[in-house]
C-alpha cells in the first residue's frame, strides 16, 4: 500500500486542522478497510541534545537494532507498515530542488481500523518510542494524555494524493490468517476426496476445531 503526499495541499499549523477529522478518517485517506497516514513535523535544531536531528539519527540507529527482535509493535497486528524518516531536501521531481533550512520528521503508515484506535494503541503500547521519535519536533505534546497527541497528529497530517489497496475488503489480520490456513486447507481438501460422507462430517468438524483461531 502507498500513501503519497499531495503537493498542492498544505498542512495547517497546530491548532488549525485543515480538514475535519471525520473527513480525513473516513473519506480522503481511506481505501476499503485500509487507511493511510502521512505526517510531517518540523524538527528542532541539530545541536539540541535531547531533540533535534542528531538525536533523531541516534534514535534511528537504536531502533534498527531493536526491530530485529520481537517487540511491542508486533502486538499491533492491524498495522500494515509504519515508517519514520528525516527529510533534509526536496528532490527535483517536477519542482525545483530545495535544501530545507529546517528538516522535517516524516511518519507514514497504513493500518486497519479508525484513527482513534490507532493513536490510542501507539500512545499506550509504544509510549516511550513515540516520545523518543516525536520529541524532536516542535509542538509535540507527549503521547499521554492522548487527546492533545491526536490533535497534534491531525494538525500535521497530509492528504494522500493516490492510494491503492490490493485487498480493500480485507484487514492485515484476515490476510495473514488466510495465508497460514492455506496449507492446512490443502491437506484437508486432498483428504476429503477419500472419505465417505460420514467420515467427512467427522473430519470436517475436527478440521474446524483445529483452525478456528484462523477463521
Amino acid at each position: 500500500m502507498v500513501g503519497a503526499v499531495n503537493d498542492s495541499i498544505s498542512s495547517a499549523p497546530c491548532g488549525d486542522v485543515p480538514y475535519p477529522p471525520e473527513v480525513l478518517d473516513e473519506t480522503l485517506n481511506r481505501c476499503g478497510r485500509a487507511r493511510a497516514m502521512t505526517v510531517l513535523t518540523p524538527v528542532k535544531p541539530w545541536y539540541r541534545l535531547q531533540g533535534g536531528t542528531a538525536w533523531v539519527r541516534a534514535v534511528f540507529l537504536v531502533a534498527r537494532v531493536k526491530t530485529q527482535k520481537p517487540g511491542d509493535i508486533q502486538k499491533l497486528s492491524f498495522i500494515h507498515f509504519a515508517r519514520w524518516g528525516l527529510i533534509r531536501r526536496i528532490p527535483d521531481l517536477g519542482q525545483p530542488e530545495e535544501r530545507l533550512n529546517q528538516p522535517l520528521f516524516m511518519f507514514e503508515s497504513n493500518y486497519n481500523g479508525t484513527f482513534d484506535e490507532y493513536i490510542d494503541a501507539f500512545a499506550h503500547i509504544l509510549t516511550k518510542g513515540m516520545s523518543l521519535f516525536w520529541g524532536s519536533s516542535y509542538g509535540f505534546p507527549t503521547p499521554r494524555p492522548v487527546a492533545p497527541f491526536k490533535h497534534y497528529i491531525h494538525s500535521n497530517e497530509y492528504v494522500a494524493q493516490h492510494y491503492y489497496s490490493a485487498y480493500p475488503t480485507a484487514t492485515t489480520t484476515m490476510i495473514t490468517s488466510a495465508l497460514s490456513l492455506e496449507a492446512s486447507y490443502a491437506d484437508f481438501r486432498a483428504l476429503a476426496q477419500t472419505l465417505s460422507p460420514e467420515e467427512f462430517v467427522r473430519a470436517y468438524r475436527k478440521f474446524l476445531t483445529e483452525v478456528q483461531d484462523k477463521l
